[in-house]
């Protein structure tokens, strides 16, 4: 068997397998020739078939080099990525998001890429603001893998089974949470479904909201910018939403708390007509039902201050224990760049921030990423400007937000007391951190 033959089948039966594992099922020995690349990824199962295939294709396109992919599921990709920075041997490629690169930027664990611009890695055709995305303090350090905004994702056949019209009774980038709540309890008369998840424990959707009153979530000294008057009216106007039956049950969405599995959406599950994610898991979350998904931004406050933000969905970063940084951002520049690979990726991390790669890819769009582009058609000029990278310990207020919103949810403690518990704690996070 010839040596892309092995390199071949190893990476194609770990795709099929959806291994955790590294795909080097022959040891090191068995290519010691080759240039090796190991790429690490928080993962679904269609994010995992189209990367695979992506590395299985660069394998065969550039012989002298072996990448090897390596995925977990969201919820334990840090633990082990922690693993791997305490012992030395991380991947030389791993995928980052916004809100946690500065701290892995601040201890050492990515590098910049400056010096490998215009050589291995080519970020000439980039938007702008994808390169300022992954620039912290004046260095190059992430290579944006795509855009991605906050988006709600609506079975349209329950939405117009009750007479919810675009254009008429709904505005997909202009509704309030006055608009949801009408829609939701009138979606739970009509289908019995409740209208909504309730996001009681989405920290994202509480950050969107923290902008649209108009009060940063993180000042400038790295303290919290949360008052204790928007804690208590986020979680007062679920509480009606709740109340009023347009959502699942408290206990029932308590269970949900945290749970990132695009398997467990209510609009996945039937188990509600509308969910909350990023867009580019819209591609996901429709290929796990049959209802076509249509999208809307984030419902607002009247003031219509923007909340949302257009981001880079994931980066790509090299990391310190690369033994070859040239041979690995090389590879990252393909990610981006080469359009028979982008052409596998399409729309399922984001929409891509090169313009020829978003032009090779108009005509092939499916139903659904054909919305996501849609989507981000309308969210133009609707959006907030894209705040610093959050401080370090912003994960673990994050995790506090989530754990005690679950009292709310469960009617254990009264709102204000819970409030106050989470912005006591969320300083004393950021105060160590």
């Amino acid at each position: 068997m010839s040596i892309l033959n092995r390199r071949t089948f190893i990476l194609r039966s770990g795709a099929a397998a959806g291994s955790a594992a590294m795909l080097t099922a022959l040891g090191p020995q068995a290519f010691a020739q080759d240039k090796q690349i190991r790429h690490f990824w928080w993962g679904n199962p269609e994010r995992d078939k189209r990367t695979f295939a992506v590395i299985d294709l660069y394998n065969q396109k550039n012989p002298g080099v072996v990448v090897s992919g390596e995925t977990l599921g969201f919820a334990d990709y840090f633990t082990k990525l922690t693993t791997q920075i305490a012992g030395g041997n991380m991947p030389d490629v791993i995928q980052q998001g916004y809100g946690v690169l500065f701290e892995y930027i601040a201890n050492g664990a990515v590098v910049p890429l400056d010096d490998y611009i215009g050589k291995s890695l080519d970020i000439s055709k980039l938007d702008e603001a994808a390169i300022a995305a992954g620039t912290v303090d004046g260095k190059f350090y992430a290579l944006s893998i795509g855009a991605n905004s906050h988006m709600a994702m609506y079975n349209t056949r329950l939405y117009e089974e009750t007479g919810i019209a675009v254009g008429e009774n709904f505005d997909p980038y202009g509704w309030t949470y006055e608009d949801l709540k009408r829609i939701a309890v009138a979606i739970k008369e009509a289908t019995g479904v409740p209208g909504t998840d309730d996001n009681t424990a989405d920290y994202q959707n509480f950050s969107d909201f923290t902008a649209q009153k108009g009060v940063p979530m993180y000042n400038e000294d790295g303290t919290y910018g949360v008052t204790q008057e928007i804690v208590e009216e986020y979680w007062s106007i679920w509480q009606g939403i709740r109340d009023a039956g347009g959502t699942p049950p408290g206990p029932e969405s308590a269970g949900l708390a945290g749970v990132t599995d695009l398997s467990q959406l209510g609009v996945v599950t039937g188990k509600s007509a509308t969910s909350y994610l990023w867009s580019n898991q819209l591609v996901g979350a429709q290929g796990l039902m049959e209802d076509a998904l249509g999208a809307a931004m984030y419902p607002n406050t009247p003031e219509m201050i923007p909340g949302s933000v257009i981001q880079p969905s994931q980066f790509v970063c090299l990391t310190r224990d690369s033994a070859d940084p040239e041979a690995a951002t090389a590879y990252m520049s393909a990610f981006v760049n080469d359009l028979e690979l982008t052409a596998i990726l399409g729309l399922e991390r984001g929409v891509p921030s090169n313009s020829e790669v978003r032009a090779a890819l108009e005509p092939t769009l499916s139903p659904a990423e054909a919305v996501t582009v849609a989507f981000f058609d309308g969210i133009q000029g609707k959006t907030a400007a894209l705040p610093p990278p959050p401080p370090s310990g912003s994960n673990e207020v994050e995790q506090t937000f989530e754990r005690l919103a679950v009292s709310v949810l469960l009617g254990d403690k009264s709102i204000p007391d819970v409030a106050a518990d989470f912005l006591g704690q969320a300083k004393a996070i950021l105060a160590r951190a």
